[in-house]
């Protein structure tokens, strides 16, 4: 349940769908002392669930989540396979039509590298920062690697209006911990063999030089590189500089002229992300040789561009990825191609999966469900007794401004009406064409720069099996994908619908008043709406939130309470609010209410997929979301009569409430 995000095309289309934090299989208790609930609520929910299921060797992870995505995925898979024989037209006909094109994999084969060989032939004939600079901004549009990133979004200042934002580039391990880790070790290892393969299947020669240029500039934005704790602590992201400092920052890149040849004019202000990186930049670029730069840019091509070539660049590409989340087989290349083309017109594919499968009487279901948690919340606001008056007052007009998201947006985005394929016959290339299509999306991105943001736009599509707020906007978003059982069915009781969605759309709306969207006020910008003492009061209950968790044991490793508090805040809240809704219904069931509540948390994973979780996800593991949170409410010691000699007993002077 990511909020803000800037991303790239590209990246987009390499996404495999890993949607929620996957937990690995508990050691369940032999048969002569079978678990009780009152000692592991979750393994015994789920243990039929978890005994019955096998992680393949293509899958790092299983979950609930995981498994309603494949539900999806056939349902689209079944009706888009139908129609590729018929011409379709507007932009879902070339949605089909670049399917097509990526599930040709003979085709794909036959082609080699042949595809890439004009875009490292490009990095390669770089010889300085001159002849770089000359054409930044082409670069920047064609998506090539480079040093620093350039993005426009809304203003966390002012978010109606986009907003120019710098950035710096990732590291070629998934999180700047890694390289302080044995582990991490291991996996640079297993990047460099993988990655001088791939530059000799790319014809380049001395690939073992280039590597080793490329892994010596990496080390070289190592200190750098924010933790993921640290990347999720939006405000502290935030940091304008007029114009004339940005340009200074650039060095021997003359960021001035590459500006304003993207946009179009010169903005007062760039909004820097990691501001410690830029002071260094010009130091980095005047003391380091450029050959370690334009080696690490082909490195990075060669990884970032394998999913578009041949089934042997693209299998041996993954063997890096494999060795992060403990992977041992492939996915089928069709199931990827089918991937890339879903996640690249995700607008299309949203909005033809919400209008064929979702219908308005459970939109409007929903949308009855998701005004009475809010009530609910408001009435939590004004019974609040930490709080004072002024910030009550601040809180409610916050909540009174959320708008809310369900099922699909009215209109797709019109980028989409510009991607318009080139076919096979006329020479083009699934590389080609994704390149084409991602430097349209960044001119498109380039474009907004100053314009008002639309209040009304989706960050998510239909199809995606996940919820969202997003603090920019004030919004809570419930694609279509999720409103299906384990979440939400018209055939399951309202208090086991509670429990799931409802449980998960008061999660969301108390994301407005976690860690991070404490700190943006009704419009979406960063805004100083509480008063002194309300905020320290806040930070101490959120502080004991850290607590609950940190620490907490998780497969081989210990959960970070500062990097998942945000999310375990908007956990807390969400149960509690939906409790409060269940214990308005005169057939509530608090057991199937709860006993759901630990049913969509269900999942597996390999140690390795583990251990990035525990990493990188802000989220907690799914056996402690589910586990610890109902430990904090009376009504499941009630429901399920645990006492103080039980494993789930959490001690009353540890239980937090915040919302």
């Amino acid at each position: 349940m990511k909020k803000f995000v800037c991303s790239r095309v590209i990246a987009l289309c390499l996404l495999v769908i890993l949607l929620i934090p996957g937990i690995a299989a508990p050691a369940l208790a032999s048969p002569h002392e079978p678990l009780r609930l009152q000692d592991d609520f979750y393994a015994v929910v789920n243990a039929d669930w978890i005994s019955d299921i096998t992680l393949p060797p293509d899958r790092a992870s299983i979950s609930g989540f995981c498994e309603l995505a494949r539900e999806v995925y056939t349902r689209l898979l079944t009706d888009f396979s139908a129609m590729c024989p018929i011409e379709t037209p507007g932009a879902l006909g070339q949605f089909l039509a670049y399917w097509t094109l990526a599930t040709d994999l003979d085709m794909r084969d036959a082609q080699g590298v042949d595809p890439l060989i004009p875009v490292i032939t490009r990095i390669s004939e770089l010889t300085d920062f001159s002849q770089l600079n000359a054409e930044l901004d082409q670069w920047v549009l064609d998506s090539m690697p480079l040093p620093f990133s350039l993005s426009v979004a809304p203003d966390m200042g002012n978010a109606q209006v986009y907003a120019l934002y710098a950035d710096g580039p990732s590291l070629f391990l998934p999180d700047v911990s890694y390289y302080h880790d044995p582990f991490g070790t291991m996996l640079l290892d297993v990047f460099a063999e993988t990655g001088i393969t791939l530059l000799e299947m790319a014809q380049l020669a001395e690939p073992a030089v280039i590597m080793q240029n490329a892994l010596a500039f990496d080390r070289l934005l190592v200190p750098y590189g924010k933790t993921a704790a640290e990347a999720s602590a939006y405000a502290t992201l935030y940091n304008p500089v007029d114009m004339d400092t940005f340009a200074s920052l650039g060095g021997v890149l003359d960021f001035d002229r590459l500006i304003q040849n993207l946009v179009g004019q010169r903005p007062a202000q760039v909004i820097v992300t990691n501001p410690d990186y830029f002071a260094a930049l010009q130091t980095m670029f005047t003391e380091t040789p450029f050959d370690l730069l334009r080696d690490w840019m082909i490195v990075r091509t060669v990884f970032d561009l394998a999913g578009f070539l041949d089934q042997e660049f693209l299998h041996t590409a993954g063997q890096f990825g494999n060795a992060i989340i403990g992977q041992s087989g492939q996915r089928d290349p069709a199931d990827l191609a089918f991937l890339l083309a879903t996640e690249l017109f995700g607008g299309i594919v949203g909005d033809y999966y919400g209008r064929t499968y979702f219908g308005e009487a459970a939109r409007t279901e929903v949308a009855e469900m998701a005004a009475d948690l809010i009530a609910a919340f408001r009435k939590r606001l004004h019974t609040n007794d930490w709080l004072s008056p002024e910030t009550i007052e601040a809180a409610l007009e916050k909540l009174d401004t959320l708008t809310v998201h369900i099922g699909y947006p009215e209109e797709t985005p019109p980028i989409y009406e510009r991607f318009v394929l080139t076919k096979a016959k006329d020479g083009g290339t699934l590389l080609g064409n994704t390149l084409a299509f991602a430097r349209l999306a960044r001119e498109d991105n380039f474009a907004r720069l100053g314009t008002t943001v639309d209040p009304t736009a989706w960050n998510m599509s239909a199809h995606t099996v996940n919820a969202q707020y997003n603090p920019l906007a004030n919004t809570i978003t419930f694609p279509a994908a999720i409103l299906q059982k384990p979440f939400y069915s018209p055939n399951q009781s309202k208090s086991a619908n509670l429990g799931g969605i409802g449980a998960v759309i008061a999660h969301e709306i108390t994301h407005a008043f976690d860690l991070s969207g404490a700190q943006f006020g009704p419009d979406g910008s960063l805004s100083d709406w509480w008063t002194q003492a309300d905020y320290v009061a806040f930070s101490e209950k959120a502080q004991a939130m850290i607590e609950l968790f940190d620490g907490a044991c998780h497969a081989d490793g210990t959960v970070c309470g500062q990097l998942t508090a945000s999310e375990n805040i908007a956990d807390a809240g969400g149960l509690a609010t939906a409790l409060d809704v269940l214990q308005s219904q005169a057939d509530r069931n608090p057991e199937e209410f709860f006993r759901n509540w630990a049913r969509i948390w269900r999942s597996v994973c390999t140690p390795e997929y583990a251990q990035l979780l525990l990493t990188m996800d802000v989220h907690a593991p799914g056996k402690l979301r589910a586990n610890l949170q109902v430990g904090n409410l009376d009504a499941f010691y009630d429901a399920f009569g645990v006492t103080a000699d039980d494993d789930m007993y959490i001690e009353p002077m540890r239980r937090v409430t915040i919302w």
